[in-house]
């Protein structure tokens, strides 16, 4: 009798262990969820009152514009009240500049479980998912303005194509004039120069008027002599995995040709189908070592060529008609180098029959900056306290180019 009560006991107190578990985990499952309900409930109420706080401060011209600065206007301001559980909901929003953006900060009555609680959590940290009441404090600096030396001059490709600051900078920023490792850059500076390189073309002239063939390397029909002194070659054919004929005029070239291919996910994509190339076809290709093979490229010597026993008297490759040469051979032509580049043209009337020209946008810079003062009061104070001291308007203190206000902000969290 006495096991039976003890076991009933034990089954009793099991059940009944069984039973608050069971009511707690419920407790913990319906908190949850009312919890989440309140939390959307009062996410939608925000965003709500935002919106309507957000048009009024924006239709009455009422954004704070100096950081720092807030504004605070009354719910009952608004031209639609605000209800929660049939209730007005009352209050304030203040909107608050900070840095570049607005905090807004909501004290909400009679809004039931939406209501604001006491803001006592401080942190010099800004959390935007919470509502945060914004405490500034002022100080200042003393600023001095200076200009950097001009840079030297830089040609377009040392120069980026996009914008910073609304300038296009040197690609390197070494480039850019050294200043003060404290300073503080206000405006990049370019300024831009047209500079002008040039080459120049030249023939080879001749004395007698001797009938000459077109440039060949073997003997053409009706021509029986090569002018030596005419020499020149072909420009290289491209690179093929086919060994050209051999002659004693021509000249041949190997390289290492490979197949190269990108990877797209897991799968290789070849460049032009596999076929194969001693160059890569871009950054992003990769050679395939193992399909190597052997590629040929080539060039030949040419002449031009005469009849009978006189042949044509040549100066030296020249760009104006040499005392005596009364002829231009053509053919002959070829180009200088270009010339590097400078700021002046070099075309004119005498020579702009054989001389041509590129320009290059070339680029030199300044930076202004500003050198700040170490903090000018002991301590932070309030905006009053400021204006106080320096006898001015916030407005006022803000447009003055000696003067950099500094703001400190402190977030007290409900």
């Amino acid at each position: 009798m006495n096991k039976l009560k003890e076991f009933l006991t034990k089954v009793n107190i099991k059940l009944i262990l069984i039973i608050l578990f069971i009511i707690l985990v419920l407790y913990f499952i319906i908190s949850s969820f009312v919890n989440g309900a309140h939390k959307r409930a009062c996410n939608e109420l925000r965003t709500e009152i935002l919106s309507k706080t957000d048009s009024y401060f924006s239709e009455n011209n009422l954004l704070p514009s100096l950081n720092g600065v807030n504004k605070t206007i009354e719910l009952s301001s608004l031209n639609d009240s605000i209800t929660f559980k049939d209730k007005q909901v009352t209050g304030t929003v203040t909107y608050t500049k900070y840095n570049d953006t607005y905090i807004k900060t909501l004290n909400l009555d009679n809004a039931s479980y939406c209501s604001t609680k006491e803001f006592k959590k401080e942190s010099d940290n800004y959390d935007e998912e919470k509502n945060a009441k914004v405490v500034t404090t002022f100080n200042y600096f003393k600023v001095d303005s200076y200009n950097s030396e001009w840079t030297k001059w830089y040609p377009s490709e040392k120069i980026s194509t996009t914008e910073t600051n609304g300038v296009l900078l040197p690609l390197d920023e070494d480039d850019l004039p050294d200043i003060a490792n404290n300073a503080v850059i206000t405006e990049y500076v370019r300024e831009t120069k047209t500079y002008y390189s040039y080459r120049d073309k030249q023939w080879k002239w001749y004395k007698n008027d001797i009938k000459y063939s077109d440039y060949s390397s073997t003997q053409p029909i009706s021509y029986t002599n090569k002018d030596t002194q005419t020499k020149t070659t072909t420009e290289p054919t491209k690179w093929s995995l086919n060994y050209p004929e051999e002659f004693d005029y021509r000249h041949i070239s190997s390289k290492t040709g490979y197949r190269w291919y990108y990877m797209d996910g897991k799968e290789k994509k070849y460049w032009n189908n596999g076929e194969y190339s001693v160059e890569s076809p871009g950054e992003e290709y990769e050679k395939e070592k193992e399909s190597s093979a052997k590629m040929y490229s080539y060039y030949d010597d040419v002449w031009r060529w005469y009849n009978g026993d006189t042949k044509r008297v040549y100066s030296s490759y020249q760009s104006k008609k040499p005392n005596g040469y009364n002829y231009k051979d053509d053919s002959t032509l070829r180009y200088t180098s270009w010339s590097s580049f400078t700021d002046e043209s070099k075309i004119d009337d005498t020579n702009k029959n054989y001389r041509e020209e590129q320009t290059d946008t070339y680029s030199r810079y300044l930076i202004k900056f500003d050198v700040y003062s170490l903090p000018i009061l002991d301590n932070y104070v309030t905006l009053e306290e400021l204006e106080n001291k320096l006898g001015k308007s916030y407005e006022e203190i803000n447009a003055d180019k000696s003067i950099k206000v500094d703001v400190k902000f402190k977030f007290i969290y409900e």
